[in-house]
């Protein structure tokens, strides 16, 4: 208790120390001149003080009955107050003069005896509850004075009480369990055991027995035996907590996700709003990759507990997985609220609205992550790659998108091919092939210039017809690694599409196809080499092949379209080509497969042809 509470208690009783009114009073500001050992002793002072004056009182109001019902509710009412602002001292001091006033007052007893537990004067309590049990035979008070034994180490009492309740009253749960823990914490445990396990029996549909045989057999190390309590109180009372989370943690950690989820389904859809049960159906459906299903357990929490930042931010998630953009943007905007500068939730809408097309806005939250962060890198190649795509369709955007990315190779020495390679590829689909191959080769020797890289020079190489670059380069790769199944293949191919050495690419080809006969694109290059050879049935089938192990190459989806023409199946032809259309980047190629496609739509389809 500090001074200050005790200066109110004089103010508001100050008719208890007329005796010392000759005294100064202490003030609140004088408070600082006391050290924390003067104040408890003055504390112990003023209780003295106050109780002896309440003693005097007491004696003189028994003989006015009036004045013994005005005072008794006056100390009842400023007892309550102080026991309910945590000021124990006081509030035992008040109960204990009233008990004087109103001996036969059961609950004012009862607020007697909870004032001095809570003040830590176990002692007393026990006397006052003997009386009041002894009296009454209250269960409630028998259950109070049963812990107070228990804190005093007087199990023998305290077990005594319990068997007492029970005879009363074999459903008392609190004194059956509370009897339970007693045994338990003695090491008795098969007595525990067998105690609640009678209670049980004498209770069917209470779960919470078997629940608590579960715990002791969890402390004992018996696993089997706790899982099995677990399930036979959750089968009792399906709607228990304790037993639900017990049995779920359980399922969980031997990682049968399935009957945990299970488990929680059953409860919450009878208890749809326990925070604890609905967090531990979120985190194992999120476990599972189940982010579907988990979406309306997520979404009932975070209204249960709006202030869970972290749950708001794994709901977001959620949405974004199940392609619902509109609901994620809605919550990572609400965190941005809350969090201003949080690039995390600043990276999250700029990747939503990237997925959404809606690149604008994309590259406006990306903008926004400073520099310092850990994704500060990553948000710059997106919007590098974004400012490229919307270069290509609006051409006054050009300068901007250039600028930009040479201003981040020049910012990350370290990441000079990644935004090359980006600038590399503008220009690719604008078709300027000559300025890409420049942009490449200006990089060729950064050490992070990997074997792709020197593909897509050598491819750039090609487009401008510098064949005997390409060549020196891909054959720069073999002296390195002889067993390079792409380099060989890249050979092949590369002579395919110039119509020059036509065996000569098939020798390669096979070189490759001995490496790695798995791979799609080698098998495409076959393919494409029967077709130039003229047999069409044979270039199909590797072609098929080839789709099967790579279905989203739009060059193998054009080889099958051209060949498919060849062999008059136009409607599959057409659908390969709009295949391809979709997924093509760059203008270029779509002008390319929109020509083929002209040229197809110009053939004769004959009206009895179907789809094969």
């Amino acid at each position: 208790m500090k001074l200050a509470r005790l200066i109110l208690f004089s103010v508001v009783f100050g008719i208890f120390i007329t005796g010392c009114a000759h005294q100064k009073p202490v003030t609140t500001n004088d408070l600082s001149q006391f050290t924390p050992e003067q104040i408890e002793q003055l504390n112990k002072e003023a209780l003295l003080i106050a109780s002896k004056r309440l003693e005097e009182m007491v004696i003189q109001a028994k003989s006015s009955e009036s004045t013994l019902n005005y005072l008794a509710t006056d100390l009842f009412l400023k007892g309550n107050m102080s026991l309910l602002e945590g000021d124990y001292a006081t509030a035992a001091v008040l109960f204990k003069h009233l008990v004087t006033l109103v001996p036969d007052d059961e609950f004012v007893q009862r607020k007697y005896a909870i004032t001095l537990i809570r003040e830590g004067d176990l002692e007393n309590a026990v006397g006052v509850l003997e009386k009041l049990y002894k009296n009454t035979k209250d269960e409630r008070v028998g259950l109070i004075l049963a812990g107070v034994y228990t804190g005093l180490d007087k199990e023998d009492l305290s077990r005594k009480i319990y068997r007492n309740l029970l005879v009363l009253n074999p459903k008392n749960e609190d004194a059956c369990i509370f009897l339970g823990k007693s045994l338990a914490v003695s090491k008795e445990t098969t007595k525990a055991i067998s105690q609640l396990k009678t209670c049980s029996t004498k209770d069917k549909t209470n779960g919470m027995y078997d629940y608590y045989i579960g715990k002791i057999y969890m402390d004992m190390g018996k696993i089997a035996e706790a899982m099995e309590s677990f399930k036979l109180s959750n089968k009792r009372q399906p709607s228990l907590a304790q037993a639900t989370n017990a049995l779920g943690m359980l399922l969980e950690e031997r990682e049968d996700h399935h009957s945990a989820i299970q488990v929680y389904k059953k409860y919450l859809d009878v208890n749809p709003n326990d925070s604890s049960i609905l967090n531990r159906m979120v985190q194992v459906l999120f476990l599972k990759e189940k982010f579907e299903d988990v979406v309306p357990y997520a979404e009932r929490l975070s209204d249960l507990e709006p202030e869970d930042l972290n749950l708001k931010v794994k709901l977001g998630i959620l949405y974004t997985d199940s392609k619902k953009y509109p609901e994620a943007i809605s919550v990572f905007k609400d965190l941005l609220a809350a969090a201003p500068k949080s690039d995390k939730i600043l990276y999250y809408l700029g990747v939503i609205h990237q997925e959404m097309n809606d690149l604008q806005n994309s590259i406006e939250y990306f903008n926004q992550i400073p520099s310092s962060s850990g994704l500060y890198t990553d948000s710059s190649v997106q919007m590098a790659n974004m400012l490229s795509t919307l270069a290509q369709s609006d051409e006054e955007l050009t300068p901007k998108f250039i600028k930009y990315v040479n201003a981040k190779i020049e910012e990350f020495k370290d990441m000079r091919v990644e935004f090359s390679v980006i600038k590399a590829g503008f220009y690719e689909g604008e078709g300027k092939y000559k300025e890409a191959m420049e942009t490449m080769m200006v990089i060729q020797d950064e050490k992070n210039f990997s074997n792709q890289h020197k593909y897509y020079l050598a491819n750039l190489y090609e487009k401008e017809k510098k064949y005997e670059e390409s060549t020196a380069l891909v054959m720069g790769i073999i002296e390195k690694e002889p067993k390079n199944a792409h380099a060989w293949n890249f050979l092949g191919y590369s002579l395919l599409v110039r119509g020059q050495e036509i065996e000569k690419a098939y020798d390669y080809i096979q070189k490759a196809l001995k490496i790695n006969p798995e791979d799609g694109y080698i098998r495409d290059s076959l393919g494409w080499y029967y077709f130039k050879k003229g047999q069409t049935s044979k270039a199909l089938k590797e072609l098929e092949l080839a789709f099967k192990r790579v279905p989203d190459d739009i060059e193998i989806m054009k080889h099958l379209a051209i060949v498919h023409r060849e062999l008059k199946n136009y409607k599959r032809a057409k659908i390969y080509f709009e295949s391809a259309l979709k997924l093509v980047r760059y203008q270029v190629e779509r002008q390319e497969i929109m020509g083929l496609m002209t040229e197809l739509e110009g053939e004769r389809i004959p009206a009895s042809e179907k789809l094969d």
